[in-house]
C-alpha cells in the first residue's frame, strides 16, 4: 500500500503576522503523536536559520549534492525541509520535488509554511509538485488561515481569501488536469489578538468557525523562537489539525 501524507498550509494574505511562528509551534506540538513533515517555504527560511539547516532543496537540485543538506530530522518525529523559495523553481520540473516528497511517505502529516499569498513565486509549480506525487483525482486544499490583529486588515485579508479559493479550485484544477479540487480552511488564527481592537468575529467564522486567538506578547518580537515558551492556545490549533486529520 503506497502511504500518502496529508498536506495543510499556513498561510497569510499579509507578510508579518507570524505564519513562522504558528508554524514552528504547531509542529512541535504535533509532533508529540504523529510523524510530522514542516516544509518550510517562507522566503525568509525563518524556521530554517532556527533549526541551522544551511542547505535547500532548490540548490539541491539545480546544483547538485553539496556539504549542506537541505533537511533535518530536528527532532523524535519531526522532519524540515528548506525549499529555498526562489524564481530558479521555474527552471525545475515539478516530477524532481514528487520525487523527494515520495521519499517521506511515511509521514502522517506535512505542515507547509509560506510565504504571504501575494509573494509566493512557488506557489503553482510546488503544489503542482505536491499533486504529482499525490497521484489522486480529488485534490484536497487543506489551510490554516493567519489574520492580523486589525479589523480594516482582516477584512481585506478575508475578501482576498475569497478571490484565492477561486484560483486554487480553478486556474490549479485545470493546470493539473483536474476539475475536483476542495478547498477547506481549517481554522483561522488571528495572532497578536488584542481584545481592544474589537475584531468582528463572526466575519471570521463565515469561513470556518474554528478560530483561535493568540495574545499579543512583546517578547515574541526580539526573542528568538527556540528560546520562547509555546502558547497555550497552539494545543487548540493542534486539536483542531488531528480532528481534520482523523477524519479523513
Amino acid at each position: 500500500m503506497i502511504l500518502i501524507m496529508e498536506r495543510i498550509d499556513i498561510a497569510s494574505v499579509k507578510g508579518g503576522v507570524g505564519k513562522s511562528f504558528i508554524a514552528y509551534f504547531l509542529t512541535k506540538a504535533l509532533a508529540t503523536s504523529r510523524k510530522i513533515l514542516l516544509v518550510d517555504k517562507d522566503l525568509t527560511s525563518t524556521i530554517s536559520r532556527v533549526y541551522n539547516i544551511k542547505g535547500n532543496l532548490l540548490s539541491y537540485l539545480t546544483v547538485g549534492q553539496s556539504s549542506f543538506m537541505y533537511f533535518k530530522e530536528v527532532d523524535n518525529g519531526l522532519t524540515v525541509i528548506n525549499i529555498g523559495c526562489s524564481r530558479k523553481i521555474k527552471n525545475i520540473e515539478p516530477t524532481k520535488i514528487a520525487d523527494i516528497y515520495s521519499g517521506f511517505s511515511d509521514y502522517d502529516l506535512m505542515i507547509v509554511d509560506n510565504p504571504s499569498i501575494p509573494s509566493d513565486v512557488c506557489l503553482d509549480t510546488e503544489l503542482q509538485a505536491y499533486y504529482t506525487y499525490l497521484n489522486e483525482k480529488r485534490l484536497d486544499y487543506n489551510l490554516i488561515l493567519i489574520l492580523p490583529p486589525n479589523q480594516f486588515l482582516v477584512d481585506e485579508s478575508l475578501a482576498f481569501m475569497e478571490l484565492f479559493k477561486d484560483y486554487i479550485k480553478n486556474e490549479l484544477s485545470i493546470s493539473l488536469g483536474n476539475d475536483l479540487v476542495n478547498f477547506d480552511v481549517i481554522s483561522s488564527v488571528i495572532n497578536m489578538y488584542n481584545p481592544r481592537e474589537r475584531i468582528d468575529i463572526s466575519k471570521v467564522q463565515n469561513l470556518t468557525n474554528k478560530v483561535v486567538k493568540i495574545p499579543f506578547k512583546k517578547e515574541a518580537i526580539y526573542t528568538p523562537l527556540d528560546q520562547l515558551n509555546m502558547p497555550k492556545e497552539i494545543i487548540e490549533l493542534a486539536k483542531y489539525v488531528l480532528e481534520h486529520i482523523e477524519s479523513k
